[in-house]
């Protein structure tokens, strides 16, 4: 219930947003402008995005820390994707760092990460008529001490939008210490509930590695225009690519490390299966990413699901901020706003 108002509640702060924006747009015939150019489909093929900061709420293991990521878009056919993060450190790989603290098994904590490898085909790529919205803003309400006590004031403008619905696929591997103890309570298990774990009175982890693949749906919207207003105001950009998507996880590759144990310092090591350990195969994700039509810009994501790996254990939910995101365009010059 509580991840439900959550998302209402983003849901309508956006709405609340883009209510206010809608209430300062004034009539466009009241400002003059040109069009500089306007082509959605003139865009930087390559970008790379360093991520210095995600944040993840993932119920098996939270973690916090930094990432990259690479998009490339072969004409109007596929857009190819390769993200990975990992931790900051052990501190901030949080399931890691209480193994350290107070596992009593000799499994070694492993290290978060996540890697990722996918493209979309493009079923429908088309550019269709539209309108936007530009902020109006001059260098001189700076120096007048006016942009700070201002509401910005917007003009909405028609332009070209390219709007692609595609078809989504790849493959997705992650690593991460998990607890046992915690694990096998929520499963409704007990060590002595089978033979092969009779560990008692012990805190356990050990590791999982998941690898698998998506298949899924995405909606891209992409604009790429400039306009130049009279001497009024400054020139303005609206140059977004916007990206949502939707997938179904499939991981059949689901690996849980056996546990080592040594009851005491001298006594031989003790090997007990993590059998016991529920999995699910299957998931999925939704989420929406942005990124800008720049040589030099900066992008976000944000995405939610259940993660094919611990059963009852697989709800996350991440954000993630892209700054430098270089773009670049692999021939001729590109129609960007630098």
């Amino acid at each position: 219930m509580l991840r439900i108002r959550l998302f209402i509640f983003i849901i309508l702060a956006f709405v609340f947003q883009l209510n206010s924006i809608a209430q300062n747009a004034i009539d466009k015939d009241e400002v003059i402008y040109e069009t500089v150019y306007d082509d959605p489909y003139d865009i930087n093929q390559l970008y790379i995005q360093v991520q210095p900061i995600y944040g993840e709420f993932f119920t098996t293991n939270t973690n916090i820390g930094f990432g990259i990521e690479a998009d490339y878009y072969l004409k109007d056919v596929f857009d190819f994707n390769i993200n990975g993060r990992i931790p900051y450190g052990t501190k901030f790989d949080m399931m890691r760092d209480a193994a350290k603290k107070n596992s009593d098994v000799e499994n070694k904590p492993s290290m978060f990460y996540f890697l990722e490898l996918g493209g979309t085909y493009h079923i429908v790529d088309k550019e269709v008529d539209s309108k936007a919205k530009f902020i109006l803003y001059s260098k001189n309400f700076k120096r007048q001490n006016r942009w700070e006590s201002m509401v910005p004031k917007n003009i909405e403008a028609p332009i070209k939008l390219r709007t692609i619905y595609g078809l989504r696929f790849g493959a997705t591997a992650y690593q991460s210490t998990i607890h046992v103890n915690d694990i096998l309570s929520r499963q409704g298990y007990s060590f002595n509930d089978s033979s092969s774990l009779s560990i008692n009175d012990a805190s356990v982890y050990t590791s999982i590695v998941s690898q698998g693949f998506f298949i899924g749906g995405a909606l891209d919207l992409i604009k790429n225009v400039a306009i130049a207003f009279d001497k009024s105001y400054d020139q303005a950009a609206n140059d977004l690519l916007f990206t949502a998507y939707l997938d179904l996880l499939f991981n059949p590759f689901i690996t849980i490390d056996d546990i080592y144990y040594r009851p005491e310092p001298d006594s031989p090591q003790e090997v007990y299966s993590s059998d016991i350990i529920e999995t699910t195969d299957f998931g999925f994700r939704g989420g929406i990413k942005g990124k800008f039509n720049r040589r030099l810009s900066f992008g976000y994501r944000v995405e939610l699901g259940l993660r094919p790996g611990v059963k009852g254990r697989n709800f996350y939910l991440i954000g993630v901020i892209g700054i430098p995101v270089f773009g670049a365009r692999l021939g001729k010059n590109t129609g960007s706003f630098e």
